[in-house]
């Protein structure tokens, strides 16, 4: 234990890392649809207007993720469901992940509460997206697929399906939007030595990137467009199948490891959570940090669950609650959710993943039920609290993550200005050590 004064009190601080043993592991991920007391509107097709179907969209998707996104069989019925053993036995070498007390954060912010953040950014990858990526992968892998297809935006999603898509010794197709190909490029390297092709989108590749280019040669691209650009590709080769990242129920199920282990952690170290904070670019990280502790919500416990979306990409914010196509193009069923508009281009801001025009339905319908509140921050504020993290807790987060620090910030010091002792914790989707060019060129280094 150490002792340390704040707000001129001494405090016991307890060890300020927790992992589960193996066997606290989840072996189930959680499947919060049936839990919820509305209904998830379902997805319809792109131009008859009625509800999808699995002959629609079968050549799309894998089978059992085309399943997962249509709630069929115990899918729409169950909580519970097993994770395959050969997705189990690969999620054990780096889970579970640390929840870690911000010890660091707190004394600068001389906050008497407590902060937590949950460390999604030690497997091979960086980030969250592996937990899915494995799953699509080994979905892919038993149906006969040999290619998956899919963009990325800042490359934490194509470095993560780069990854899986090695283990189950397929081949990994990866539309990069413009911006990051050309200046990320160290995350392009990582899915080149897993033998990825990487292409910078908008592409003269496809009908949809030569289009685009067509119209805008100094198109900066977008994580519709490359979208747009993969279902493309994944039509005209049967062996090819289309991954996603985020904007599906799927990733969203996945992802759930995160809020099961959370929960368990925060039960061995007797801690209440007051505030859930993590950011979202389609939605998958923070709803599978916080899809466990929505039910808790739904029965009346008094939690926050805090959205933390970019000001100059404010889908939650000022975005419209419709039917929308998930990408560019149009090739998608459309899905219910807050969206700025298919063809909306997202201004050049260097976090990358969070240029999408739209959120994952079930993030969605949470935010039009008012069981999550979305917030909007400008991006050089996230930058300076990245660094603020990284010198109090020595931990370079992802730009992305960023929004999650800022938010976790401002409602310390919010709950500071009313003598409140707030329990604070936020999901740190990935980190940012391949990101070191876009904090020096915001640092003036």
């Amino acid at each position: 234990m150490e002792k340390v004064f704040i707000n001129n009190i001494e405090k016991e601080l307890p060890s300020n890392t927790l992992y589960l043993s193996e066997k606290d592991v989840p072996t189930h991920w959680f499947n919060l649809i049936p839990e919820l007391p509305f209904e998830i509107p379902k997805p319809i097709h792109n131009q008859t207007e009625l509800e999808v179907k699995s002959s629609d969209f079968d050549w799309m998707y894998a089978a059992e993720c085309l399943k997962i996104e249509l709630q069929e069989g115990r899918y729409g019925t169950d909580s519970r469901i097993e994770i395959p053993q050969p997705i189990y036995k690969e999620h054990v070498k780096y889970r579970s992940t640390p929840l870690v007390r911000a010890h660091g954060l707190e004394r600068h912010l001389d906050f008497s509460g407590e902060i937590y953040y949950k460390r999604e950014d030690l497997n091979p990858g960086g980030s969250h997206k592996y937990n899915t990526a494995l799953a699509q992968a080994y979905y892919g892998h038993i149906e006969g697929t040999d290619t998956l297809v899919t963009d990325t935006g800042a490359g934490q999603w194509g470095a993560a399906l780069s990854l899986a898509g090695k283990h189950f010794d397929m081949k990994t197709i990866v539309f990069m939007i413009k911006k990051s190909f050309d200046e990320k490029p160290y995350r392009r390297y990582l899915m080149k030595l897993l033998d990825a092709e990487v292409i910078s989108s908008p592409s003269t590749k496809t009908t949809v990137g030569q289009e685009v280019l067509k119209t805008n040669p100094d198109n900066t691209g977008s994580l519709g467009i490359g979208m747009s650009e993969a279902i493309e590709l994944v039509r005209n080769n049967n062996t090819y199948k289309l991954a996603l990242g985020c904007m599906s129920y799927f990733a969203v199920l996945h992802q759930t490891v995160i809020g099961l282990e959370l929960k368990r952690q925060l039960e061995m170290w007797d801690v209440v959570p007051d505030s859930l904070i993590g950011c979202i670019g389609g939605g998958s990280n923070f709803m599978g940090f916080t899809a466990p502790f929505v039910k808790d919500k739904l029965d009346g416990q008094p939690i926050d669950l805090i959205a933390a979306e970019s000001k100059n990409v404010p889908c939650m914010t000022k975005g419209k609650y419709a039917y929308d196509w998930a990408d560019y193009n149009k090739l998608t069923p459309k899905i219910k959710m807050y969206t700025l508009g298919h063809d909306f281009i997202p201004p050049a801001i260097h976090s990358g993943g969070l240029r999408y025009h739209g959120k994952t339905p079930v993030l969605s319908a949470l935010v039009h039920h008012d069981l999550v509140e979305p917030r909007a921050f400008v991006e050089k504020d996230v930058l300076e609290a990245c660094r603020l993290f990284f010198q109090t807790e020595h931990v370079l987060p992802a730009p992305e993550s960023g929004h999650a620090i800022l938010a976790t910030i401002q409602e310390a010091l919010a709950a500071k200005s009313k003598n409140q002792a707030k329990k604070i914790v936020f999901c740190l989707s990935g980190h940012g050590y391949l990101d070191l060019q876009g904090y020096a060129n915001h640092a003036g280094l």
